[in-house]
């Protein structure tokens, strides 16, 4: 289990999240210092995009690895992080979004993001990535939801090729191969030396 200061202090099951490796992440006042990447990998893998109404199992961990390779090279490390948050909240669905009210979700888990980002060092709100998204979205309409009499906005086109999902497992390890590969482009010195330690070996 990844070494935090304070676990000689029984966490509050109510404000601490639980991640897969033990590692506990306070949402009241959140700190990211040490959580393993294997910790992001896991839920985003098990973690379905469209709130699973896709015809086939596919993951936020799959999303993001294609976000990862759309974006240019320099950015592929947050194109792969953006949505490392939902680790932590799940994919909630843009609609839900629109029902709580964004900028409520925006203020409240906003702390939560910039943890993760100053732990993994990648950046958020690039353009960049957001047209990637968007790409990969328009692509995910196509090939894995059902046909649908409905207004996405404005949407650019989709990838070419075909998405075929790979399950939760294989989304898994793509996801940390994809890591590995990027990990270089971490803005600090704890994501660079963490990208080289393995956890729990």
């Amino acid at each position: 289990m990844p070494a935090q200061l304070d676990l000689l202090v029984k966490p509050s099951g109510r404000t601490v999240m639980l991640m897969a490796s033990g590692f506990t992440l306070d949402l009241e006042a959140p700190d990211a210092s040490g959580m393993p990447i294997e910790d992001i990998a896991r839920a985003l893998a098990y973690q379905p995009r469209w709130a699973g109404a896709t015809r086939l199992f596919y993951s936020v961990a799959e999303h993001s690895v294609m976000v990862s390779r759309l974006v240019p090279g320099p950015l592929a490390l947050s194109g792969l992080l953006h949505d490392s948050d939902e680790a932590i909240t799940g994919d909630i669905v843009s609609v839900v979004k629109v029902l709580i009210g964004r900028d409520h979700l925006r203020a409240r888990l906003d702390p939560v993001k910039r943890a993760l980002e100053r732990r993994f060092g990648f950046r958020l709100g690039l353009a960049e990535v957001k047209h990637a998204d968007l790409v990969c979205m328009a692509t995910e309409l196509r090939d894995l939801l059902p046909p649908a009499w409905m207004e996405w906005g404005h949407l650019p086109p989709p990838l070419p090729q075909m998405i075929e999902p790979v399950g939760p497992e294989r989304a898994y390890a793509l996801f940390l191969e994809r890591y590995e590969e990027v990990k270089h482009l971490a803005r600090n010195a704890e994501s660079k030396g963490a990208g080289r330690r393995k956890s729990g070996k």
